[in-house]
């Protein structure tokens, strides 16, 4: 026994935070637990083929903004930038969501799961679709420059 607690304790030395890494997701995700009934899509699938994903469970990336009546999953970071909202899909924010989460997730790329809802399209119909149900709302670490 003592031997493995001195194995768990060089591991955690040599790569601190790897045994604690829930504690390190930042964004929104009460379960903790991966769930293999979404389907992975892109943004692109989505816009592209709405009805074939309606009412599904579907698992996406892109650049997410939070913000009063804008709040939305885009394509990518230039689309928020040039306020391409035709790019972008209207995300119903959990309500339980904290404002640290929010904080933390808003103007970073995630990983976001939910129900994909074609025929709602936001503030003002101006979004191609709509994620609800969310389940979660993930950042992605950038990678350096130099990896």
């Amino acid at each position: 026994m003592k031997n493995l607690k001195n194995r768990v304790l060089l591991f955690d030395c040599l790569f601190p935070g790897f045994l604690n890494a829930s504690a390190q997701i930042k964004g929104y995700w009460p379960t903790a637990k991966f769930d293999p009934s979404y389907d992975d899509v892109s943004i692109i699938q989505l816009i592209a083929n709405p009805m074939a994903y309606d009412g599904k469970k579907v698992r996406l990336t892109g650049f997410l903004r939070i913000e009063f009546e804008g709040d939305a999953i885009y394509f990518h970071r230039e689309d928020f930038k040039n306020s391409i909202m035709r790019n972008a899909l209207w995300v119903d924010v959990p309500h339980d969501m904290t404002a640290t989460q929010k904080q933390d997730a808003n103007m970073h790329y995630v990983l976001c799961e939910g129900v994909f809802r074609a025929n709602r399209h936001g503030h003002m119909r101006l979004f191609s679709g709509e994620i609800s149900e969310v389940s979660r709302i993930q950042v992605f670490v950038e990678r350096s420059r130099h990896s």
